[in-house]
């Protein structure tokens, strides 16, 4: 088998309590076989980890990756190209695609393409309901079965009360969880951008923050009559934030995430019309993004998730409420979460755990997130003091659409490997 040393390197995991400088780590062909040998240790390979930082692979849980239906927006083969650019090592995939993933024909044909593009593992995603249409369930049962990982509608809030009560009573029994957008879509019906100061200055229809809060406070209620696992996606609003603090405060089985465009921008970022920062959730103010941000470093939001979405620039290039919605992330995502730790607003702790143990912990995956000896070779490599600015001429993505064009991050991942692959590579 393949051996890979990398020397000198820190090791640094929060999942396992790991901190170690000067270490020297051994891959053998998909395990990361030692993770402190002699540094004159034979190998095929050997890369000079001095002032680098060895993490577990991160774990992207919102990825929009087009196919099927839509691969003129994005496609598996270059979403996980995208991904290994950005650390990312495992990437659950939502079932926005066409036909939806309701049914296993769809997963195969996911999990078969997926293998053909790489080693970075794809997760599926079931869809909640049949077609996401919010009508009737999915055959959740079957789906679990195929390889769905979690149920969601994706950008879709579950209208009908009932219907989402059943789907995690559904989810309970299978112990697998249940993935919202929380939104009270009759309230923000019609809305294109968050509701405020910046959307009466644009004369655009806003989306309250209530409507989040709305939402979060009803799928909060189900899920503690049902004892199921809820996971409450891109969560945008301080309004929002408190109640899953309060939530887990009463034992509640909610975990969140938040995006890293809602960490960094505020609704501002759409003046002008500027449609690559229109979003389903909208951006927020800036109260909003202290929040979010603050709830994240407390432990109540417990991962960052990409919420990747390509989409072209003949969906974007129009009048702003005719836009689609949606932001390529997966690149940039590790440089959000560092830009946090240098303004001191995050530990660089708790930067790597919410794209690797909280993730991890979503999922109930012990296997992933965490550097294990003789566990699988899922493995990053990050420069944390590499300041670079990301340009989308670089981009692995098949889409464009992102308002950090251009921006400066603090660090960078400069190396990625999944299950012993090299999938991501700019040391050589």
């Amino acid at each position: 088998m393949k051996r890979t040393l990398i020397r000198g390197v820190r090791v640094f995991d929060p999942g396992a309590g790991i901190d170690a400088r000067d270490r020297s780590v051994l891959i053998e062909g998909p395990y990361l076989r030692y993770l402190n040998v002699e540094p004159d240790v034979l190998a095929d390979r050997v890369v000079d980890g001095h002032g680098l930082v060895l993490c577990p692979g991160f774990i992207d849980l919102r990825s929009h990756l087009g196919e099927p239906g839509f691969t003129r927006q994005e496609s598996i083969a270059t979403g996980v190209a995208a991904a290994a650019a950005g650390g990312f090592t495992t990437v659950v995939m939502m079932p926005t695609t066409e036909p939806t993933i309701d049914r296993v024909e769809v997963v195969e044909l996911i999990l078969s393409r997926a293998r053909a593009a790489g080693s970075t593992r794809v997760l599926p995603a079931g869809a909640l309901s049949l077609g996401r249409k919010g009508e009737s369930l999915a055959e959740m049962g079957n789906l679990s079965a195929a390889g769905c990982v979690l149920f969601t509608d994706a950008d879709r809030s579950v209208r009908d009360s009932q219907l989402l009560r059943y789907a995690m009573e559904t989810a309970y029994d299978l112990r697998m969880p249940i993935a919202t957008h929380a939104e009270d879509e009759w309230l923000s019906l019609g809305g294109v951008m968050n509701e405020g100061e910046v959307s009466a200055r644009l004369g655009l229809r806003g989306s309250p923050s209530a409507a989040e809060a709305v939402g979060v406070a009803r799928d909060l209620a189900l899920a503690e009559l049902t004892g199921a696992r809820l996971h409450l996606g891109h969560v945008s609003t301080a309004g929002a934030a408190e109640l899953i603090r309060q939530a887990k405060r009463r034992g509640v089985r909610v975990t969140a995430e938040v995006s890293p465009l809602h960490l960094i921008l505020t609704d501002e970022a759409t003046l002008g019309y500027n449609t690559a920062a229109k979003l389903v959730p909208p951006l927020r103010t800036q109260v909003d993004v202290d929040a979010v941000v603050r709830a994240l470093a407390d432990g109540t939001i417990d991962a960052v998730a990409t919420d990747h979405q390509g989409q072209t620039e003949l969906d974007k290039n129009v009048e702003f409420d005719r836009a689609a919605s949606g932001s390529i992330g997966l690149e940039t995502a590790f440089g959000v979460v560092l830009e946090l730790v240098e303004q001191g607003r995050l530990t660089f702790e708790r930067a790597v755990a919410v794209l690797t143990r909280g993730p991890a912990q979503v999922l109930g995956r012990r296997d992933l997130g965490r550097l294990i000896a003789n566990g699988t070779a899922d493995l990053v490599l990050v420069d944390p003091h590499a300041a670079w600015e990301f340009q989308l001429s670089s981009s692995f993505s098949r889409s464009r659409n992102t308002p950090l064009s251009g921006r400066m991050f603090p660090g960078r991942v400069v190396w990625s490997m999944a299950r012993g692959e090299v999938t991501f590579d700019i040391l050589r």
